[in-house]
């Protein structure tokens, strides 16, 4: 008698322990309450971009296009350049954003005529890689 009074105990505590599954739990099967960052919160990693290619006679100045092969969008370049107008034969990009880019030069004469052009993709940018890219403008 006394052990099934024990016994019916015993499950009777068990049974009401089983909510918060402290019967079973041990110490290392808790869940961890960190609560995970914030999209927000998380910076896009970035690189730098340095695209030089070769002069093309005749050129007065060259236009330089970045374009995002995964969104489409045209890297705003209006904070290195004047409205994309480069007058040297190379420009270093800072904090472009990781990934798939097609890079294109074009080189005009004093007409603001196409004179060359090349393009390179996909020109993948990495953090922490080596992002030179080199084009060749001769050819229209």
């Amino acid at each position: 008698m006394l052990k099934r009074f024990a016994f019916s105990v015993l499950s009777a505590a068990m049974v009401l322990s089983l909510g918060t599954g402290a019967a079973f739990a041990s110490q290392g099967d808790r869940v961890s309450t960190a609560k995970a960052p914030l999209a927000g919160s998380i910076q896009q990693q970035t690189a730098n971009l340095y695209v030089s290619w070769g002069t093309k006679s005749g050129a007065k100045y060259y236009k330089l296009s970045i374009r995002n092969t995964d969104t489409n969008q045209i890297l705003d370049t209006d904070a290195y350049y004047d409205g994309f107008k480069v007058f040297t034969d190379y420009r270093s990009v800072p904090k472009v954003p990781t990934g798939p880019y097609r890079v294109w030069v074009g080189a005009f004469d004093y007409n603001d005529n196409l004179i060359g052009q090349d393009i390179k993709e996909p020109v993948r940018v990495s953090y922490g890689g080596s992002n030179n890219i080199w084009l060749n403008p001769q050819y229209r």
